[in-house]
């Protein structure tokens, strides 16, 4: 809705009956004066229509004071909102003696009938009815109609009235009801949008600090090599090279693709939002770490196949916890023995931990700095998963370990 005090729908219908549709400021207060003129004026209408019959029943005394009666009446209509109880039953009463003031009598009622309790309406009703009875005893045979003909008609006429104005209520409290419930739901749809931004949000972190981190941290491993090894063969520095310029081409074009993604707002075929990798690319990613220095033990004793999107997505957790705990060794302990083990922890269950045996004579600094988001992204994506994440320091081992639901 564009305005919190419109209704549901843009029936005009809904203008008459129901006041949160209506316009704020000044426009409300000139409509509502509007009706106030139109009510007003059909009290005064009817309640010359009541009054012309009558005229020669009237004494000129009387019917000047049967006139000011229902102008007293008509007037009392412009308060009839703040105070409707009170206008319906000084109408009511003045309804019973004054001709002119039968008119007034019917607003107020449909007033009422909206806005007080059904107790009070039914009293007001009551009196209301009790007027109608001892209008024609003041004025009998007016118009030509029989007692009985002029209670029927009052009757009918006012009971219509009290019903019109208890569907009018209904009515109102129905679009009460709509209402509070769009903005409910308006509500809570800006609330999971709100969700949705935030998981995405930290999806692209996750998948920049995985991807971006391994191969800045391969960068940094090469460069510092053909820095500090002045031995190396003129063929061993062109490989390096040829390394570095490989893997910061890759990390350009992951770097486009986030910023293609953040002022597109579509991940539609990247490779870094939306990877397709899992334990049929770690050969790959081990073979990588190794040409880096890095001495890695691989052990696979787990099925690789895997089969639907969350078979996918457990492939490349998997994936990512190897790429990681491969990362942060280079980062933290370089130069140091990792790890990889791989295995089936259940029938529909895998474990993957990469350990990191450190060597407790070297430096404990860190040669390549980090975030520290690494594991607690890692912890997010295994727990999205229904897994369980944990990273353990165990003598001079460090281990990041993940169990992931496997289906095959």
């Amino acid at each position: 809705m564009g305005s919190s005090q419109a209704p549901p729908t843009g029936r005009r219908w809904h203008l008459l009956t129901y006041p949160a549709a209506r316009s704020a400021g000044r426009t409300a207060l000139r409509r509502q004066r509007l009706v106030d003129v139109a009510l007003i004026i059909s009290a005064l209408l009817v309640g010359l229509f009541m009054l012309i019959p009558t005229a020669e029943m009237h004494s000129p005394p009387a019917l000047i004071a049967d006139i000011c009666l229902g102008l007293a009446a008509c007037g009392s209509l412009v308060v009839r909102r703040r105070f409707p109880t009170h206008v319906a039953a000084f109408a009511v009463v003045l309804s019973a003696v004054s001709a002119f003031a039968a008119g007034a009598s019917l607003v107020a009622l449909f007033n009422a009938a909206i806005r007080v309790r059904l107790r009070v309406l039914a009293v007001l009703t009551l009196g209301e009815l009790a007027a109608v009875f001892c209008f024609p005893l003041l004025y009998p045979g007016a118009g030509d109609f029989s007692y009985l003909v002029q209670v029927t008609i009052g009757s009918l006429l006012n009971l219509a009235v009290v019903g019109w104005g208890l569907m009018v209520r209904a009515q109102r409290n129905y679009l009460r009801t709509v209402v509070a419930r769009a903005r409910d739901l308006e509500a809570r749809q800006e609330i999971l949008a709100a969700h949705a931004r935030e998981q995405e949000r930290r999806r692209i972190a996750r998948e920049m600090h995985d991807a971006l981190g391994h191969r800045l941290s391969l960068l940094s491993v090469h460069a510092g090599a053909l820095q500090l090894r002045a031995d190396l063969t003129p063929e061993q520095t062109r490989t390096m090279a040829g390394v570095i310029r490989d893997t910061s081409h890759d990390a350009l074009e992951d770097l486009q693709e986030v910023i293609g993604l953040l002022r597109d707002g579509s991940s539609h075929g990247s490779t870094l939002l939306e990877p397709h990798r899992g334990l049929d690319e770690l050969p790959d990613l081990i073979a990588e770490a190794r040409r880096a220095g890095t001495q890695v033990e691989f052990v696979q004793n787990a099925r690789c196949e895997t089969s639907g999107s969350k078979g996918h997505a457990a492939a490349t957790t998997a994936y990512r916890i190897v790429q990681e705990g491969l990362t942060n060794a280079r980062k933290h302990a370089p130069h140091s023995a990792v790890k990889v083990v791989i295995q089936q922890a259940a029938p529909h269950e895998i474990m993957v931990s990469v350990s990191t045996f450190r060597d407790p004579q070297s430096s404990t600094d860190p040669a390549i700095p980090g975030t520290g988001t690494g594991l607690r992204g890692l912890a997010e994506r295994v727990s999205l998963l229904g897994g369980t994440f944990s990273s353990t320091t165990e003598g001079n081992q460090f281990v990041i370990s993940g169990r992931l639901p496997w289906t095959t």
